[in-house]
């Protein structure tokens, strides 16, 4: 097995459903700040540093962080042994 060199953002159904309701141009931004979220939440992770955002449980796991040009809040897994950020939930107050 190949190991993946970047990290990756998986939405669960929840996640994708809220993400694909969103008006296009919000859609648009939130996919980039994902897409970020993955390289900069990786490279931190990968650097010994936690993601952004804050701890949601005391081992690292479970993190939230803000979207704050959307007033959104996005709620994710490290799933460091795949090298993948699980987006559990976006909450989106627009």
């Amino acid at each position: 097995m190949i190991a993946k060199r970047n990290w990756t953002v998986f939405c669960s159904e929840i996640a994708g459903g809220v993400l694909h309701s969103l008006p296009d141009r919000v859609e648009g931004v939130m996919t980039l700040f994902l897409r970020d979220l993955a390289r900069r939440g990786g490279a931190a992770i990968d650097a010994g540093l936690p993601p952004p955002g804050k701890p949601r449980d005391t081992k690292g796991i479970e993190w939230s962080v803000s979207v704050d040009d959307l007033d959104a809040c996005v709620e994710y897994v490290v799933m460091a042994d795949i090298k993948e950020l699980y987006i559990e939930d976006i909450v989106w107050t627009g």
